[in-house]
């Protein structure tokens, strides 16, 4: 009988046996929960976003698979922002910096999560703090994610924001400084044996959010407070003026900087360092400064001068004032770029900024004006009004890049800078004809492409294009129609097309020929299709027919396809020319023949075109047109002629153009090579330098072809009886030369002794000796100082060697030490070599941002490339971990190892190396193998028209 107690309980009953392993199994359930729990939450440790509060992780992966660009459902309004830097001892381990942002953002679009920018800081969780504005009590509460592919920090709220309404998001945190340059990093100099550390920044293109959480795209403005907390023996520098100081506890003061304009997160600038400065005020009442090391700073002086004349006349050409009330200039030790366009403080590389009297030749001044007026440039270009997305970066770089060449002509007009612009369009073509390019628009698609977007095609063929736009609309309707587009779109963000909107608008008001007020049609062929095209002229009868075709150096290279062309690679092409008995070099908008994407081809009768069968032609005058001009054998012939017996006829423009044009024409397969080495012809009684370097390009790449030939030893005679000649005639006396002659010079006296002529060999080592003798008091030409110097070393040995590393090491000039250590690279021994290239394993002795440029010149020579290689291949790790961190720099080093490769084999050497490499499988390297089998394929096709030409030259 069943116990009546028993049957009144509820539930079901199990054995003792059955009930251990029911505590058994849940027991094993609860350890695989915490184990998926556990793994689910943790932080990637090698991203360096994790926070732990009380020993416990906090933030969680993200839940989805995310968009790498930012919602557009919150915007900022105004950042306050304080970073306190910790660079003080000698442990470079405690190095770091802490901060906290208080954001005032605007919610478009109603959302339920938070997302900021943010790399390698660790975000303090208790600290963050989303309220609604004016509201302090209505706070939200937040649970903290990191999305590190995406570089973002996610805050899941409790509640809705609200479209139309104002929050403000708030939070702590820490970081360790950069090791690349980038971000908020640590540089540093020597003083008297001890190591001074400065704080500085660098954060174009993605790189503010390794400074502070923030909505990290250009579109994406706002207003900025800037606090910098430094110890009271140091300055503080920001893109604004100090609005207040505040002293706190154990010698910190908290510099709190006056609110900045609208601006985008990339251009912020933060400095803690020991520096002195020099400053003016334009006449425009803008303060400005240049800031530099203490024991350098007496070489700020030509800087600044330029600087505030460039400033002016930036600001009277674009009819817009400067709107902060002061600007900036810093000389970083340690800085991977040439120089950085932020805001009010401008930073650059020491040897792009500081200029010695003294010390410095007319080369390195023209590169610091340039490169000072290029970033003023910036202040409209990018700063004003910035383009909107990273694909029309050229809108920054290539405005800026072209508008260097007025602000240095405005400081220097004895210079005729502007003729010197060939070498820019030149440089250019080069790389944009290849099939593995990119457009100068580009829809990048990801964080990681952006970078790639800073090259030759962005700056140069950007800069190029715009100096085409102002031929053909006329400099005072290109002048009106950029002040229209930039009054138009102030602290505003812009593509391409406002740019031809307000181009166009202007155009029509200046009531230009109509078909230019379709401004879009003609550009959008030119920005949004890779490579140029090449205009063919000949003659039918006396009239001129044109035709136009895609140029590429290689037709057999095969398109990866990654970009297409809407426009079937043709262009609308501005077209010139002049004519032997009708000579018009000077020419404007009315001088041009359009050339449309719908006709096959254009005939000029000769009533227009003044020309007759008997005469030479020439296209594209004063190469105004990004276009190659190809021609009848007949008139190549002619215009080769006009060069041998009077090349003055036509200007250095076109006679660099004609070098340029035949000679990539012939690599393609356009023009007969023989035709393109008679340009060569008349070389030896060329005095000018923009044609002078046109030439130059190609007999370095002849030498290339013929090096590992039997036409070497005659190729060399035959190069050095030119640069002979041409030294006999110029000399090394530079008393009295202007600017332009004395670059000529230098140019000439480097090229005659690299190709050892003996008279130049003999000058050098002579006032080498001289130098040997008493090394404190140095007759050395500034302007050939880096020709004597190299010369010497390549010519003498151990002894010449160390003098010049003594002489570097105890250097306080940038330039100097600039030119100490490429002198120092020119050795023939190969003990030397090898003891320069491991030295530039030590960053104390070559700084990092300087040893791709070592490697690279040391490859110069037969003995050097060889051992440049060898050294790339056997430090492969090393260099590409410590020392060529930046995108831009390993884009340099690999371009140039391809440049080394002369064949198959040795590319092959380095294929398993890049296959292997995740760091440079990322890189683009397309376009240095293209370039590289191109040179090698023309090399051996064309060793019979190499060997013609040799013999011809009767050696």
């Amino acid at each position: 009988m069943a116990n009546i107690s028993d049957l009144r309980k509820r539930g079901c009953f199990v054995t003792n046996l059955i009930g251990l392993l029911l505590v058994i199994l849940v027991i094993c359930l609860l350890v695989v929960v915490a184990v998926l729990v556990y793994f689910t939450t943790l932080d990637i440790k090698c991203s360096s976003s994790n926070d732990e509060s009380d020993g416990k992780v906090l933030h969680k992966s993200p839940s989805v698979e995310r968009n790498f660009r930012l919602p557009p459902n919150l915007y900022p309004t105004v950042y306050t922002v304080e970073i306190q830097p910790f660079i003080y001892g000698d442990n470079l381990k405690d190095f770091f910096f802490s901060g906290h942002v208080g954001i005032e953002v605007e919610c478009r679009s109603s959302t339920n999560e938070i997302i900021l920018h943010s790399k390698m800081l660790n975000i303090t969780e208790n600290s963050i703090e989303i309220r609604a504005s004016g509201r302090q009590n209505d706070t939200i509460n937040s649970t903290l994610e990191y999305d590190t592919n995406n570089e973002f920090i996610i805050l899941k709220l409790s509640r809705l924001m609200v479209a139309g309404n104002r929050y403000t998001v708030e939070m702590g945190f820490d970081g360790h400084f950069s090791e690349d340059l980038v971000g908020l990093y640590l540089s540093s100099y020597v003083r008297d044996n001890s190591t001074v550390f400065l704080a500085t920044t660098q954060f174009e293109a993605t790189d503010a959010r390794r400074a502070f959480p923030c909505f990290d795209e250009p579109a994406i403005k706002a207003k900025f407070n800037i606090t910098l907390v430094r110890k009271n023996h140091m300055t503080s520098l920001s893109n604004t003026r100090i609005n207040y100081q505040e002293n706190r506890t154990d010698d910190w003061v908290a510099d709190h900087y006056e609110e900045t304009p609208l601006m985008s997160t990339y251009l912020l600038a933060f400095i803690v360092c020991d520096f002195q400065y020099t400053s003016d005020v334009t006449k425009n009442n803008v303060l400005f400064r240049s800031w530099a090391r203490n024991e350098v700073v007496d070489q700020t002086p030509y800087s600044l001068k330029v600087g505030m004349s460039i400033l002016t006349y930036f600001e009277n050409f674009f009819n817009i004032s400067f709107p902060l009330a002061k600007t900036d200039m810093i000389a970083v030790p340690d800085f991977q770029a040439g120089a950085m366009e932020n805001w009010g403080l401008i930073t650059y590389r020491e040897t792009s900024m500081l200029y010695h009297h003294l010390e410095d030749s007319e080369s390195r001044k023209e590169i610091v004006t340039s490169i000072v007026s290029h970033e003023l440039a910036h202040m409209w270009f990018g700063n004003l009004v910035t383009p909107s997305w990273w694909g029309d970066i050229w809108l920054n770089e290539g405005f800026a890049s072209y508008f260097q060449h007025l602000g240095v002509d405005h400081v220097h007009p004895d210079w005729n800078i502007l003729e010197f612009f060939t070498s820019t369009i030149h440089r250019a073509m080069t790389m944009d004809s290849l099939v593995s390019i990119h457009p100068v628009f580009v829809n990048v698609s990801d964080n990681k492409r952006i970078e790639n977007m800073f090259d030759t095609i962005t700056y140069s063929k950007g800069a190029s294009i715009v100096r085409m736009m102002r031929f053909f609309l006329g400099k005072q309707t290109f002048k009106r129609g950029l002040q229209r587009y930039l009054k138009n779109h102030l602290y505003g963000v812009t593509t391409h097309d406002d740019l031809w909107y307000s181009l166009g608008n202007q155009s029509k008001i200046d009531r230009n020929p109509k078909f230019i007020q379709n401004i879009k049609h003609i550009m959008d062929t030119w920005v949004m299709q890779m490579n140029y095209p090449t205009v063919f002229i000949k003659r039918d009868s006396d009239d001129l027919v044109l035709t136009q075709s895609r140029y590429l150096l290689d037709t057999e290279a095969i398109d990866p396809s990654t970009y297409k062309s809407t426009f079937g690679y043709k262009w609308v092409i501005p077209v010139t020319f002049t004519t032997s008995l009708n000579l018009r070099f000077i020419q404007s908008a009315t001088d041009i023949t359009w050339m449309d994407i719908h006709h096959s081809d254009v005939t000029i009768s000769s009533a227009m075109s003044g020309s007759s069968s008997n005469d030479w032609y020439i296209g594209n005058v004063m190469q105004n047109g990004y276009y190659r001009v190809n021609y009848p054998e007949e008139n190549w012939i002619k215009l080769i002629q006009q060069l041998k017996t009077d090349h003055t006829i036509i200007p250095p423009i076109n006679r660099a153009q004609i070098i340029n044009d035949a000679w990539n024409l012939a690599k393609s397969g356009d023009v007969n090579t023989y035709i393109a080495l008679q340009t060569l012809d008349y070389l030896a009684k060329e005095d000018n330098y923009v044609p002078l370097r046109a030439a130059w390009t190609e007999i370095l790449y002849l030498r290339e072809a013929v090096i590992e030939t039997d036409l070497n030893s005659t190729f060399l005679k035959v190069v050095k009886r030119i640069f002979s000649k041409q030294f006999n005639m110029i000399g090394m006396d530079n008393t009295g030369a202007g600017h332009t002659e004395t670059m000529t010079r230098r140019a000439i006296v480097r090229f005659a002794c690299f190709y050892e002529s003996e008279e130049c060999i003999r000058n050098c080592t002579d006032i080498f000796k001289k130098y040997m003798d008493n090394p404190d008091e140095n007759p050395i030409d500034v302007n050939l100082r880096w020709t004597v110097l190299c010369t010497a070393v390549r010519n003498g040995g151990l002894k010449e060697y160390e003098l010049l590393e003594r002489k570097y090491k105890a250097s306080d000039i940038s330039s100097e030490k600039s030119t100490l250590r490429y002198a120092l690279s020119c050795s023939k021994d190969v003990n030397i070599i090898r003891r320069y290239l491991k030295n530039i394993l030590h960053t104390e002795d070559v700084p990092k941002e300087d040893a791709v440029k070592a490697v690279l010149h040391i490859s110069t020579t037969e003995i050097g490339r060889l051992q440049a290689l060898e050294f790339i291949k056997g430090n492969w790790d090393v260099i590409f971990n410590r020392l060529v961190k930046s995108a831009k720099e390993q884009e340099k080093l690999l371009s140039g190892i391809y440049d080394m490769t002369r064949t198959a084999e040795e590319i092959k050497k380095f294929a398993y190396l890049i296959k292997d490499s995740p760091t440079m499988m990322k890189l683009n390297h397309k376009p240095g193998v293209e370039q590289s089998n191109s040179r090698y394929k023309w090399s051996k096709r064309n060793y019979h028209n190499i060997k013609k030409w040799l013999l011809d030259q009767n050696i």
